[in-house]
């Protein structure tokens, strides 16, 4: 028991006094563990979901294209050269913000997998990749593109879930996805495609 005027430290989980983008990142982390359903869930959409994402395009860019090779083969170079130049974008982004990993600053909270980097958190490169998968295909008017919005906020929503990104990461991978497909409708544009 403490003597009267003495000081005496609190120490807590969290810190008492922490930005918006942790408290929400947090808040949605602290569901981890709660329900084995919601966990598959998570880890499906922040691991997995990304591989039927791009399967859903590649199907859709040969359906819209065929029988012209090229009609079909064209969305596919768009796509590979929007995400390598939102890659290399959120790569410089990376080295000049060097914000490490949710599970690397909380190492108290609940992670569902490891990823191969936890040097970089901001920018996600998943939200980046998914959402220019969702802009490419509707720039190039591919069938049912809407599809791949709900796709989309499952992954980023199971990269927060998951312990691996803040929500301004997941905002970050959009603006750079944003930003690739403006470049990407300007060339569409030029090349009449």
């Amino acid at each position: 028991m403490p003597n009267p005027g003495q000081t005496v430290k609190v120490y807590t989980l969290y810190p008492r006094y922490m930005d918006i983008n942790s408290k929400i990142f947090l808040k949605i982390n602290s569901l981890v563990g709660k329900s084995k359903l919601l966990d598959n869930f998570g880890r499906a959409g922040a691991e997995w979901l990304f591989i039927g994402m791009v399967g859903w395009y590649f199907t859709g860019a040969l359906v819209n294209g065929l029988p012209d090779k090229s009609k079909a083969l064209l969305p596919l170079v768009f796509l590979c050269g929007a995400w390598l130049v939102g890659w290399l974008i959120n790569l410089g982004l990376a080295f000049a913000v060097r914000e490490p990993r949710p599970f690397i600053t909380y190492p108290q909270i609940k992670i569902l997998f490891r990823p191969l980097m936890s040097w970089r958190s901001f920018p996600s490169d998943h939200s980046m990749a998914v959402f220019t998968i969702v802009f490419t295909a509707y720039l190039l008017h591919l069938p049912s593109a809407w599809a791949l919005i709900p796709m989309a906020l499952w992954v980023v929503w199971g990269r927060m879930f998951a312990g691996v990104h803040y929500p301004l990461d997941i905002l970050g991978g959009m603006a750079v996805a944003g930003f690739v497909a403006t470049i990407t409708s300007a060339i569409i544009k030029l090349l009449n495609f």
